[in-house]
């Protein structure tokens, strides 16, 4: 059984063409994985900027909010005192 030239081109013909639209397929899904990952990398840094600047935030809130504890229990001491001093003067 022997093949004649034109089954033989032809068969190559289909090879070739199956291999160029498969590699065809492979370039599109290369090019698009790359650009998702640098995609991915830049939301990687976005998200790492934010998680920082959310820290900060926290921090001085905390900050703030231990001053205003301090100054408002100053200012209850401030005025207790006062309020003992009213009374002693009242009982007088």
């Amino acid at each position: 059984m022997t093949m004649d030239t034109t089954t033989i081109v032809l068969a190559i013909f289909i090879t070739g063409t199956i291999f160029t639209i498969f590699g065809y397929f492979l370039k599109i899904i290369h090019a698009d994985v790359r650009k998702s990952t640098e995609e991915l990398g830049k939301l990687k840094g976005k998200i790492e900027l934010v998680q920082q600047e959310t820290q900060i935030k926290y921090q001085a809130l905390q900050e703030l909010t231990q001053l205003e504890i301090k100054n408002l229990a100053k200012n209850v001491g401030e005025l207790s005192d006062a309020v003992k001093m009213f009374v002693l003067n009242k009982t007088k």
